[in-house]
């Protein structure tokens, strides 16, 4: 029986995620899937995107990957490309091989595990991801906090009123499990999990493990960041 291995935001946390895999101690016939981010900010982003494709671990996309994908698309024109990297994300962009490159490129939206869907962000409740928009793609990239008429809040601008996505959810589209948004602890609705502890703040790389993906029920394992 396979087991649905689903990892936080890893943001180059390379060892992290091999201290977490060796708690976990993944079979071969398992699927390992990551929630997005796994590259930016952390020391080893590199090493990271080459330890996932090496022990064939799957990812969707994250808002990270979006922005250095939409970059490298950009760079193939002869116009001036209109988005700007920081540092890390420059240094990134040069050390990328064409595997690297390929396998940022195929980072679905979503996946689907029968019950269970994989996201970065989230949902809003009238989004199908059967039919996705530009808009809405962008949206379930970011998606933190709707207002009082659950409509997306752009980051930064929500308020006292903001009403978190995970807390309204129906469930129209499958259990989510999802990441971007970092809490100390795992977050437990009933309807999603999110399994971004903030490892490369200082927090926990963590992982939800579904026995069956036939059913919701999972565990969680975590390590603690590496602060040295």
């Amino acid at each position: 029986m396979s087991r649905l291995i689903t990892y936080g935001d890893i943001h180059g946390c390379c060892s992290e995620l091999a201290q977490l895999r060796q708690k976990i101690k993944p079979a071969k016939n398992d699927i390992e899937v990551c929630v997005g981010d796994v590259i930016t900010r952390g020391k080893d982003s590199i090493k990271t995107l080459r330890y996932l494709q090496s022990h064939n671990i799957k990812s969707v996309l994250g808002n990270h990957e979006d922005k250095i994908v939409r970059y490298l698309q950009h760079q193939e024109s002869i116009k001036e490309n209109p988005i700007v990297l920081d540092e890390d994300e420059q240094d990134i962009v040069v050390n990328l091989n064409a595997e690297d490159i390929s396998y940022l490129k195929n980072m679905p939206l979503f996946m689907r595990f029968e019950k269970i869907t994989i996201l970065h962000g989230g949902l809003q409740n009238r989004q199908n991801l059967n039919k996705i928009s530009k808009k809405s793609r962008a949206q379930i990239l970011r998606l933190r906090f709707l207002d009082q008429d659950h409509n997306f809040v752009t980051f930064g601008k929500e308020d006292d009123k903001s009403i978190f996505w995970a807390d309204i959810y129906n469930g129209g589209q499958g259990f989510v499990v999802y990441g971007h948004q970092n809490f100390n602890e795992v977050k437990i609705n009933q309807h999603a999990l999110g399994i971004d502890t903030g490892c490369v703040y200082g927090g926990k790389l963590s992982a939800a493990i579904f026995q069956e993906i036939k059913d919701e029920k999972f565990s969680i394992e975590s390590v603690n960041a590496d602060v040295r």
